[in-house]
């Protein structure tokens, strides 16, 4: 699933770097990891009755890793065209509902839509054709059947039940992959179509994202009914499932207005001009006494006789450790560097788009920086005030 660049994967672990695109793995993914694991061995022990007590768990296991890496190839492909179409991809994030490949800005035409959004589905059908391919070369010529004439599954070999089930679940990927609903392949694709028959890229989004809230509820739906049933784990997935393709849509339409209020302006017109600035060499029991206990500013640019100083965060003031005047604040200072302050002159919806991604990184306000002078300070509050008075709700 492409998406634009938004907060970083927390909760995450590197696990290194393809084509300059990093690959994480969310602590959530164990969880599926799990769950993969123990539902296909209990599947393996039915299919392969006679097996040792350990053997369908260590198929299983493996299955699930290689579930992963297609798992991982299906966003690759999502990358790899971005990157072809220009669009910068930050990195690929592995979590309990698939992955996200993470753009650093939303594709510019139709035609990118498209071959972006198409190119994860292809090497999901591709990976489903390729083990499909490998159990069949496998089981060789002579196929065990059923007497209804299914495939006798308890005499293959474990690497050939492996890769048959492995080939129906990139199959099922796919075709999951493809319901047109935002924020599906899918729904990529389907507001593509509008996009380019509409040249509304605001009211593409919001109606394919329209259809994706519908998906969504109807899976949860049918989650309740599965836990009607009695089947407890699919109807949980199942409506976990749904609700966060509803959520997902929805934070889509929310984020067109967004990007639309802030089209044409830049940092500067966000920011609070209202802020105080601190000696440097001022001592951190005092700053502690006068400031942080009696203002809701949460960073506080530094000035040093006539410059800069960089700027201090109360959320790296420690009151126990620090509290002496033997500490300056010029000791606890964080440079007015790209990643530790915004640009105020930035402008265009690209550049707020980094600007935000940077406020969701922090959680605190940064200093907008002006030919190297703190001017004003933003933080969420003040993005999402802005946003409110801006935005049309008609728009999208």
């Amino acid at each position: 699933m492409p998406t634009s660049k938004s907060t970083s994967a927390r909760a995450a672990w590197r696990l290194g770097s393809i084509a300059g695109i990093h690959i994480r793995l969310h602590l959530s993914a164990i969880v599926i990891f799990v769950l993969i694991s123990a539902s296909l061995s209990g599947m393996l022990r039915e299919w392969h009755p006679q097996w040792p007590l350990l053997l369908p768990g260590f198929y299983a296991g493996l299955a699930a890793v290689a579930f992963f890496a297609s798992l991982l190839g299906h966003e690759l492909a999502h990358s790899l065209t971005a990157k072809r179409r220009n669009l910068p991809v930050h990195q690929i994030t592995l979590f309990m509902f698939g992955g996200v490949a993470e753009m650093e800005a939303e594709p510019a035409t139709p035609k990118d839509e498209m071959l972006i959004a198409g190119a994860g589905p292809l090497a999901s059908l591709i990976f489903a054709c390729a083990f499909f391919l490998l159990a069949a070369g496998l089981a060789g010529s002579a196929v065990p059947q059923t007497a209804d004439g299914g495939i006798d599954m308890s005499q293959l070999s474990g690497l050939t039940t492996v890769a048959l089930w492995l080939a129906a679940i990139n199959f099922l990927l796919a075709l999951f992959n493809l319901l047109p609903g935002f924020p599906m392949d899918g729904g990529r694709l389907f507001r593509a179509v509008l996009w380019w028959h509409s040249g509304n890229y605001a009211w593409a989004t919001r109606r394919a994202a329209g259809v994706g809230r519908g998906i969504g509820w109807l899976l949860v739906a049918w989650g309740f009914v599965l836990l009607f049933r009695g089947d407890l784990l699919n109807g949980i997935w199942t409506a976990l499932i749904g609700w966060f393709i509803h959520y997902l849509a929805s934070l889509s339409v929310t984020r067109v207005l967004v990007q639309q209020a802030m089209q044409g302006f830049d940092v500067s017109a966000l920011m609070r001009t209202r802020f105080e600035t601190l000696p440097a060499d001022m001592p951190v029991k005092e700053f502690i006494d006068e400031h942080l206990l009696r203002s809701k500013q949460d960073i506080w640019p530094l000035q040093d006789q006539d410059r800069q100083a960089g700027y201090v965060r109360s959320a790296d003031i420690d009151l126990q450790r620090h509290y002496n005047p033997e500490c300056r604040l010029q000791d606890l200072a964080l440079p007015l560097t790209p990643e530790n302050s915004l640009a105020g002159e930035a402008k265009a919806r690209k550049a707020l788009d980094h600007a935000l991604s940077q406020l969701s990184e922090s959680r605190h306000s940064l200093p907008v920086v002006v030919q190297g002078n703190v001017v004003g300070l933003l933080d969420h509050a003040d993005v999402l005030r802005w946003v409110a008075r801006h935005t049309n709700p008609q728009a999208a």
